[in-house]
């Protein structure tokens, strides 16, 4: 009541969905080490060269990131409503600090201070509700702008382990 019924065929690409995640995830489980080998290579080296574009910073490429969610998901979901997603900064939502404090970890202090740092380089602003949101160029984050290189290099490391997990699965059907 109240509630509209789900679009056929929703349910059965979740159930399938969750199932092949379910066969993967225990696919990694018997390849562990295979499996962990990937994973931690990946992981080591896109820590690696995120702190180098952050200085060592990895708090604030955190707390960017986490920003960063927060905008991706209102576009991604103002796409599947098939709305603008150029949104402006009065409909673009935010996260507080406090919040972010929150979700990190990270001593509320900090988080002003990477904050500011990050409003410096133009990456973040603050909406008039205290919250912050992303910055954006001719519709493009600032930060993606500035960071592309990284983000490339990125989109190459994910390719990669996409294919060894890939081969993995793959070899153990």
């Amino acid at each position: 009541m109240g509630t509209s019924p789900e679009p056929k065929g929703t349910i059965g690409a979740a159930t399938a969905k969750s199932r092949r995640a379910t066969e993967i995830r225990d696919v990694f489980a018997e390849n562990y080490l295979d499996y962990q080998y990937r994973f931690v290579e990946f992981f080591v080296e896109h820590l690696e060269d995120v702190s180098r574009a952050f200085r060592g910073d990895l708090q604030q490429m955190l707390i960017l990131a986490i920003i960063g969610q927060v905008t991706l998901r209102a576009v991604r979901d103002a796409g599947i409503r098939d709305q603008d997603p150029r949104l402006s900064n009065l409909e673009r939502p935010g996260i507080s600090a406090s919040r972010i404090a929150d979700v990190t970890a990270i001593p509320r202090q900090t988080v002003r201070r990477k904050l500011e740092l990050l409003r410096q380089k133009g990456w973040i602003t603050q909406l008039p509700n205290n919250s912050w949101t992303m910055c954006h160029r001719d519709g493009i984050s600032g930060a993606r702008v500035d960071l592309n290189e990284v983000d490339q290099r990125a989109i190459d490391r994910v390719a990669r382990l996409f294919t060894d997990l890939e081969a993995l699965v793959n070899t153990c059907r």
